[in-house]
């Protein structure tokens, strides 16, 4: 959990206040109607993102923390759902008390049940 903290700690660093926050909504905003912004914001963002968290999930399950049958592109896509929903949707402050109760309720759904089989 250390892993994606950090990870996730870095978005609250860099989305959740000016001049970055602003910016990347605006450029989510454009890619709406622009392919060009959109791809470019895909490769020089997302992508790279994407890796780095995908690749600390399957570490943790490596390492056992994850169920084994868990799907680790989904457990990115509901660790991503709640940071882009209070950036685009609800302009909610994203803190890292936010990320650290994100994290516990995600670790908790995750995590290998006892009496039932990890692989």
């Amino acid at each position: 959990m250390a892993d994606l903290r950090e990870v996730m700690t870095k978005a609250v660093d860099l989305l959740g206040r000016p001049p970055w926050g602003p910016l990347y909504q605006a450029l989510i905003g454009e890619a709406q109607h622009d392919p060009e912004v959109a791809a470019a914001l895909n490769r020089r963002f997302i992508e790279p993102q994407a890796a780095d968290t995908l690749t600390r999930l399957k570490a943790a399950k490596d390492r056992g923390e994850l169920a084994g049958d868990f799907d680790i592109d989904l457990a990115f896509d509901i660790l991503s759902g709640p940071l882009y929903y209070r950036l685009l949707i609800t302009q909610q402050p994203i803190t890292y008390d936010y990320i650290d109760r994100v994290l516990r309720a995600v670790f908790a759904g995750m995590s290998p049940r006892s009496g039932m089989s990890t692989t």
